[in-house]
């Protein structure tokens, strides 16, 4: 039986630039999205053996039992992204609330709800906002243990899933990537992507608030930083050689792409290519 690839997207680790890596080398007919509500919805209604003919399957999916994904009926090779975890929140709050088409973005902006509100909110709508979300999302929504749900997490990332990579060590996780999928082109643009000089510096206070309230998230994702640096030294200089040829190629493109956006008015408005 195939094997489809696995694409566990958690917001905000530059998921939807990998996304159109893989449009790029994969037809739509070998992809299965789950992004949406009718997407998620409409998947009730396809057979294991209908995903199984799938190459991949990618989206945000927030799962409760990950047996079902790890041990299931489909014998799926799962991946997915990691970020450093106060990014990753600045990030998605800015994101949220910046994006007219976002879920949150008239709630966010009618209550005027701030960044430490955010991750520190305790209505129905912020109440898992902002806090610890990779540590959830790698263990099952429904782990209200966060000690447990840590352990299993790593458990998941560095022995069951098929590879995880690193938003910070984008070009080499992305290499790996290609290794292991055998992709062609992984040229790519930035996308997704707020404008720069759109948010205000973060205060020591809300820095400080927020790492305390993703203390998990931050503990996975230093135990994931050494282990994916290990993983590099054992690939050898040959493939730190691919990585700087690869990043001084895919440098020229991006302002090749870039200049070319410019100049078609793509990069107008608060984000750049948003998803």
């Amino acid at each position: 039986m195939n094997r489809p690839f696995f694409f566990l997207h958690i917001p905000k680790t530059a998921g939807t630039t990998l996304n159109g890596v893989f449009d790029d080398n994969l037809t739509r007919e070998r992809i299965l999205d789950l992004y949406t509500e009718s997407q998620h919805r409409a998947l009730a209604d396809v057979t294991y053996e209908e995903i199984a003919r799938y190459r991949m399957v990618r989206g945000h999916v927030f799962i409760a039992d990950f047996a079902q994904i790890l041990d299931g009926p489909v014998n799926f090779r799962v991946f997915t992204f990691l970020r450093d975890p106060v990014q990753r929140v600045i990030s998605e709050y800015y994101f949220l609330k910046r994006w007219p088409k976002s879920h949150l973005y008239k709630y966010l902006n009618e209550n005027n709800v701030s960044l430490l509100e955010y991750v520190t909110g305790e209505d129905r709508v912020l109440r898992r906002r902002g806090r610890n979300n990779m540590v959830n999302s790698l263990s099952g929504v429904r782990r209200s243990d966060l000690d447990e749900g840590l352990e299993l997490a790593w458990h998941h990332l560095r022995n069951r899933f098929e590879f995880f990579g690193v938003l910070e060590r984008f070009d080499e996780s992305l290499l790996m990537l290609k290794r292991l999928m055998g992709l062609g082109s992984i040229f790519h643009e930035k996308r997704n992507v707020r404008g720069e000089s759109l948010d205000r510096p973060v205060t020591r206070e809300e820095f400080e608030i927020i790492s305390e309230r993703n203390r998990y998230d931050i503990r996975l994702y230093e135990r994931a930083v050494e282990e994916f640096a290990a993983r590099v030294d054992r690939l050898g200089p040959a493939f730190q050689a691919d990585v700087r040829m690869f990043e001084a190629i895919n440098n020229r493109f991006q302002r090749v792409t870039e200049l070319v956006d410019r100049r078609a008015g793509l990069d107008r408005g608060v984000l750049i290519n948003p998803k």
